[in-house]
C-alpha cells in the first residue's frame, strides 16, 4: 500500500518550507517535498489510482501545498534540447504541480486569484478597497481617478527572475500626478494598477491558517520599504481590530481559502483591503515581532487536513507543537526573504 503524506511543491530557497516540514515530522506527520530548482534526474510517475511515485517514493498526497515552485528557479542547463522542447518541460512540470493540488483531498495555495478577482469579491462582500484602474497610461488614466496621491503598482508579483536566484523587483511607489509616467524599467504599454492612495491610521499584515488570524501592525514611511529599507519598518504582533478581522475572515471564507496573508489598513475605524498572497511568507515578521505564532498555526492547519484525510482520530486540539520552540528567539534577518 503506498504511503499517505503531505507533498510540499516549493523551491530550495523556501525557508517557511523547510522550518514547516521539520516541525511536521517532528509530530509524525510524513511530508515529501518537490523543489522546482531541483528537478534534474527526478522520475515520476503518476497512477490511475492517483499514487504518485518519486524518485522511488510511492505516496498519496494527503494535503498538497503549492508555495513558490515556478520553473523560473530551474537552472538554465537542465535540460537540454531546443528551446521549444524546454518550454513544454517548464510548463508540463508548472501544469502537473497545478493538477496535483487540485486533485488532492487538501490542498493550500492552488487557488491563488489576481487582484482584479480580490478586489471583485471584495466590493461584492462591502470591503472597502481603495479606488483604482487598471491602465497601460497610467498619466492618461488620472483624469479618470482624481486624487492627491496615488499608488502605482504592478497587476501580479512584485517581482520577476530573469536569472534562476536573481530577482528584479518592481516595487509599489506612491506618486503625485505629475510623477505618473510609469513604474521605472517597465515597457511602455505594460498594464499596471493605479489607486487612489488611502491616508490611514495603520496598517496589518493578518495571516489566516486554518481559521486562525494572526495579525502584525506594520510602520513605513514608503510601501517599498518592506524590500528596500527593512531595518526601518516597524512590525508588532497585534490584536487585529474587529473590522479588518471581520473583512479577512469574509474575504477567506468567499475565497474557500485554507491560507492567506492579508494586507489591509485600517481608516478611521473601518477596514481597507489592498490584496491578498496565498503563497505570502510569514517568518520575516515572526521575527520583526519576535513570534513563532503564524509558523505554529500553519503546522496545525496542515496536519489537521492530513489527519482528517486518513481518518486519524487524534482530536485537533491536541497541541503537540507546545514543546516544539518553532524559533521565537531567533533573530530577524537583515532582509525580508525574497519571495515574501
Amino acid at each position: 500500500m503506498a504511503d499517505r503524506c503531505v507533498l510540499i511543491l516549493s523551491r530550495r530557497g523556501d525557508g517557511e518550507a523547510t522550518e514547516a516540514a521539520s516541525l511536521l515530522r517532528r509530530i509524525g506527520v510524513p511530508v515529501h517535498r518537490l523543489d522546482a530548482d531541483g528537478l534534474a534526474g527526478v522520475e515520476a510517475f503518476l497512477a490511475p489510482d492517483d499514487t504518485l511515485t518519486l524518485d522511488g517514493h510511492r505516496f498519496a498526497p494527503t494535503v498538497t501545498w503549492l508555495r513558490h515552485f515556478s520553473l523560473r528557479a530551474a537552472p538554465d542547463d537542465s535540460p537540454a534540447g531546443p528551446v521549444g522542447g524546454r518550454m513544454v518541460y517548464r510548463d508540463a512540470w508548472t501544469v502537473l504541480a497545478r493538477q496535483l493540488a487540485l486533485a488532492s483531498p487538501a490542498a493550500i495555495g492552488a487557488a491563488d486569484p489576481g487582484q482584479l478577482v480580490q478586489h471583485a469579491q471584495a466590493r461584492a462582500l462591502g470591503v472597502r478597497t481603495p479606488r483604482g484602474v487598471v491602465t497601460t497610461d497610467p498619466a492618461g488614466a488620472a483624469g479618470l481617478l482624481p486624487a492627491e496621491r496615488y499608488v502605482l503598482k504592478v497587476l501580479d508579483r512584485h517581482f520577476v527572475e530573469p536569472e534562476p536566484g536573481r530577482l528584479a523587483w518592481y516595487l509599489p511607489q506612491v506618486l503625485d500626478r505629475s510623477q505618473l509616467a510609469g513604474l521605472p524599467g517597465l515597457p511602455r504599454g505594460t498594464p499596471v494598477v493605479l489607486q487612489e492612495y488611502v491616508e490611514h491610521e495603520a496598517e496589518f499584515r493578518v495571516y489566516f491558517a486554518g481559521g486562525e488570524l494572526h495579525a502584525f501592525e506594520v510602520a513605513k514611511a514608503h510601501p517599498r520599504d518592506i524590500w528596500t529599507r527593512p531595518d526601518q519598518v516597524r512590525v508588532r504582533h497585534v490584536r487585529p481590530p474587529a473590522a479588518v478581522a471581520a473583512a479577512v475572515r469574509a474575504l477567506a471564507g468567499a475565497a474557500g481559502l485554507v491560507y492567506g496573508a492579508f494586507d489591509v489598513l485600517s481608516d478611521r475605524g473601518e477596514a481597507v483591503f489592498l490584496e491578498m498572497n496565498t503563497h505570502g511568507d510569514w517568518q520575516w515578521f515572526e521575527r520583526k515581532a519576535g513570534v513563532d505564532l503564524v509558523t505554529r498555526a500553519v503546522v496545525r492547519t496542515v496536519r489537521d487536513l492530513h489527519w482528517s484525510a486518513v481518518g486519524d482520530p487524534r482530536p485537533a486540539a491536541v497541541n503537540l507543537l507546545a514543546f516544539l520552540g518553532a524559533g521565537s528567539g531567533a533573530r530577524a534577518p537583515a532582509h525580508p526573504p525574497p519571495l515574501s
